[in-house]
């Protein structure tokens, strides 16, 4: 299987590229992807086993990050396409990863938005203007919800992602927001960067 990668791609979009698991095809419907730039480089272990979790565990329905004016975005599971690309919905979703850990669960729970899709402002959009302690609400599927503090921000270039421990498997929860930034590329259409938010739970 190949290495996957993260990737932003041209208009404003964020495009993750993973490891493709044809054993779990994708199961929700997705706007197609912009033609932003790549997001993020290769994941290279970071390989998941759809075993590693089961579909009892909550599902993210919902975002909301006050300080930046996200209030109630939906949240999609996705997949990958038959590219190996990840999923990235539209302008107004985000998508969490179901190859990954679940919000609270051990080890990074991934989503990922747009700053912008076909001419629309996305739901990340202000995501590099975030701060430290700022918090983010994930409702599930179950009627529960669980609220993080973002205790980190970081812009990396795309080549550079730490992919290893955005897709980390393993670890303390931590949910990983991810999306594109830096300058535009005119000619290769394309983000020269990734902006990254990590939050930890709350405790109760």
């Amino acid at each position: 299987m190949a290495s996957p990668t993260v990737t932003t791609t041209t208009t404003s979009t964020t495009t993750t590229t993973v490891p493709v698991v044809e054993s779990v095809p994708p199961t929700t419907s997705i706007p197609p992807r912009s033609p932003l730039a790549d997001l993020v480089a290769p994941i290279g272990s970071a390989q998941y086993d759809p075993s590693d979790h089961t579909d009892e565990r909550p599902i993210p329905v919902a975002i909301s990050i006050d300080g930046i004016g996200v209030e109630t975005a939906p949240v999609l599971d996705v997949g990958v396409e038959d590219n190996g690309d990840m999923e990235i919905p539209g302008a107004d979703g985000v998508g969490w990863y179901r190859f990954n850990a679940t919000p609270g669960e051990e080890g990074s729970a991934v989503l990922a938005a747009h700053i912008s899709f076909d001419g629309q402002p996305g739901v990340f959009r202000y995501l590099d203007e975030a701060e430290i302690g700022d918090r983010v609400v994930i409702d599930f599927d179950d009627g529960t919800t669980s609220e993080f503090e973002i205790v980190e921000l970081a812009q990396y270039d795309k080549e550079e992602l730490p992919v290893e421990r955005v897709f980390a498997k393993t670890g303390d929860p931590v949910l990983t927001l991810v999306t594109c930034g830096g300058d535009f590329n005119r000619s290769l259409r394309s983000y020269e960067d990734n902006v990254v938010a990590y939050a930890v739970p709350l405790s109760t």
